[in-house]
């Protein structure tokens, strides 16, 4: 067998592009990512709450108010001008979703759920459903995985492992951990609110009744591009951009959005290189170019915001403006990091 073919990153032009595409988000920093992510299907309950039409909430009123008259619909609701099956289509209704009973006398009665759906107008039911839920790996930093809201799937999302993916497993217990959060935790992440609770498999249950519980965890990789951008007060400050592998297209809308604490769920993006990272970043781009070594490793590098400042002496900066090369007119730029997410910067050329 062959060995696995290193992934390619963007280059300079690349990167050009994306900044310029996204130049009306007012970018401050640019990242590309390799996410890396668990796709987790499983059982869940879920409550669903949707409003009670006008029988439903009349009959209910109507019996909430009513002096109890005996079981039988005829006799209780005798003076109703409402057609039969329609009167026992709704008493079902009720009486199937818990708002309606019959009590101990043997008289209907609304029950402490029917009392709640008449005071808000909303009826809450429960159900069993399968879902998915997507958690970003965090292993390269230790860190647990975080649960990750995708606003839309891309065209683009790999569903293939990552090459260096040896071992794979996920902690149930970080969903489980998602679904016990407060609403504002689950607000601020984009968790669905009516997950209710984790239905794990059963151990006492046969196979043919129990293969809904199984629960599939299936390792994706997506290219991301992430752009921090000067979002006012309540608005998204971290937006992510699905990029396509062919051709390094970006979809026209995010597929992430954060605003606070979007360093919880990327600790890789928070994280700045180390100047080696960036001074190895400087010596491959100007490998390329046959600048001399040693002047290239004489030159001072200072991060500032979205750029590299290279503070070079003159005979890199003549070379470079006889090749007309794109740093001298500050369109170049690189990549630097050595993980799955790496930090982007425009070059920008100072005399020393």
């Amino acid at each position: 067998m062959s060995a696995a073919l290193a992934p390619s990153w963007p280059g300079s032009r690349v990167l050009l592009g994306w900044w310029r595409e996204l130049i009306g988000r007012q970018p401050q920093q640019l990242w590309f990512s390799r996410l890396l992510l668990h796709r987790v299907e499983s059982l869940v309950r879920v409550t669903h709450t949707r409003s009670l039409d006008l029988w439903q909430r009349a009959l209910l009123r109507l019996v909430h108010a009513r002096i109890p008259r005996g079981p039988d619909p005829e006799n209780y609701f005798a003076d109703l001008q409402i057609d039969g099956q329609v009167l026992s289509q709704l008493i079902h209704q009720l009486t199937a979703a818990g708002l309606l009973h019959m009590n101990g006398a043997g008289t209907w009665d609304v029950t402490t759920a029917g009392r709640h759906a008449l005071e808000t107008g909303a009826l809450a039911t429960c159900s069993e459903e399968r879902r998915t839920f997507y958690f970003v790996d965090n292993s390269e930093l230790q860190c647990t995985p975080h649960f990750l809201s995708l606003r839309r799937l891309p065209r683009a999302l790999a569903s293939a492992p990552a090459p260096d993916v040896a071992t794979w497993s996920f902690d149930l217990t970080c969903l489980e951990a998602c679904i016990r959060q407060t609403s504002s935790w689950k607000t601020r992440y984009h968790f669905p609110a009516d997950v209710e609770a984790f239905l794990p498999p059963l151990s006492n249950e046969p196979p043919a009744t129990n293969w809904r519980r199984v629960v599939l965890d299936s390792p994706e990789q997506l290219p991301v591009v992430f752009l921090r951008a000067a979002g006012s007060p309540g608005e998204p400050t971290l937006l992510g951009f699905a990029a396509r592998a062919e051709g390094w297209e970006l979809e026209p809308e995010p597929i992430l959005a954060f605003g606070e604490g979007w360093e919880e769920v990327l600790p890789n993006l928070a994280a700045e290189p180390s100047p080696q990272a960036w001074r190895e970043a400087w010596q491959a781009w100007s490998a390329p170019r046959n600048l001399p070594l040693a002047e290239v490793e004489a030159c001072r590098l200072e991060r500032v915001d979205h750029r590299l400042l290279v503070h070079a002496p003159p005979p890199i900066i003549d070379r470079l403006r006889a090749a007309r090369s794109d740093a001298v007119k500050q369109e170049a730029w690189l990549l630097a990091g050595s993980d799955r997410t790496r930090t982007a910067a425009q070059l920008e050329l100072v005399p020393s």
